[in-house]
Order: C-alpha cells, then sequence, then structure tokens
C-alpha cells in the first residue's frame, strides 16, 4: 500500500496531501521547516498555538523538539503551511531527487530550487515519463511518490502531466 493508494489525484491539495503522510515524514518536514526560513517557522508557531489554544508567545517557549512534535503531530495545517511544509521537507532533506528531476528536464536549479528568472510553463507526460522513470530507478519509491504528488499539488498547472503517471503506477 503506498501514499497514493489513499489520495485522489484528481483535486489533490498540499492539505490533504499533508494529512495522508506518515508520522516519521511528518517530523522530517517539520524539522526541515524549523531548519528554514524565520517567517515560516512564525507561521507555524501560529498554527501550533491554535491547535493547542496556547498564545504563540507560550509556543515560542517550547523547546524545538515539543514544536517539531506538535506541528508533526497535532496541527492540521492550511493550505499556506501544508505548502510550506512540503517544500521544506523536498527543498531541505531530498535536495538529490529535486535536482536530478529538473536536471533530467533541463530545468535550471540550484540544489533542486527552479532559477527565480526561468519561465517555467506546462510539461507534458510525454516529456515528464522519461524523468520518473530515472527517479524511480534511483530513488525509493515512497519519496518519489511524495515529490510528483507535491508537485501536482502545488502546481497543478505546470505538473499536470504527472497525474496520469502517478496513476498509472511504478510499472
Amino acid at each position: 500500500m503506498t501514499l497514493l493508494d489513499d489520495i485522489s489525484l484528481d483535486n489533490i491539495t498540499p492539505a490533504r496531501l499533508w494529512s495522508e503522510l506518515d508520522p516519521p515524514t511528518r517530523v522530517l518536514a517539520a524539522e526541515a521547516l524549523f531548519e528554514g526560513d524565520p517567517a515560516l517557522r512564525g507561521l507555524a508557531h501560529q498554527a501550533i498555538a491554535a491547535a493547542l489554544r496556547f498564545r504563540v508567545a507560550g509556543v515560542r517557549k517550547l523547546s524545538v523538539g515539543k514544536r517539531i512534535d506538535y506541528l508533526a503531530r497535532v496541527v492540521r495545517p492550511e493550505h499556506e503551511l501544508a505548502c510550506s511544509l512540503l517544500m521544506a521537507l523536498h527543498l531541505g532533506r531530498r535536495q538529490a531527487l529535486l535536482r536530478s528531476f529538473l536536471d533530467h528536464l533541463e530545468i535550471p536549479n540550484e540544489d533542486g530550487l527552479i532559477d527565480a528568472d526561468h519561465e517555467l510553463g506546462p510539461v507534458d507526460a510525454e516529456a515528464l515519463a522519461p524523468a520518473v522513470a530515472g527517479l524511480r530507478e534511483r530513488f525509493e519509491g515512497a519519496q518519489v511518490d511524495l515529490y510528483l504528488a507535491s508537485l501536482l499539488a502545488l502546481d497543478p498547472d505546470v505538473w499536470g502531466g504527472l497525474a496520469p503517471l502517478l496513476q498509472a503506477g511504478p510499472d
């Protein structure tokens, strides 16, 4: 059973995808978020405070480990925070996977982060198929599925061509 067995790709959102993640993956994402941009930490603090019915100042006094645990286990993130968590996971913990995929598609990137001046338009399934196959050969299947599902959830206009490839499975 995989992540993709439990989620409909037709109307996938970052928040729905987050809700299907296993606890260890959520912890990795929360750790990566807390290591990154301070503004994102602030967003996480607000979500934790709301979930626990604490004041934000009280959340900030908790150890980072506790904040990570609450973010991973208790918070049901809204769209913006779910997007940030998924991006933090991949950019902070799975850069080799991102870099490999983008390099195969000849999309300019810096350690998996698409160059800001690159105009990215819709990528069709025909171009995506060999890149997806390459990922499946090099990386663990669950990580590949999550990354591809994340792309689809974060930007369906650009990555919509992934849907039929994900629905077909890792054949």
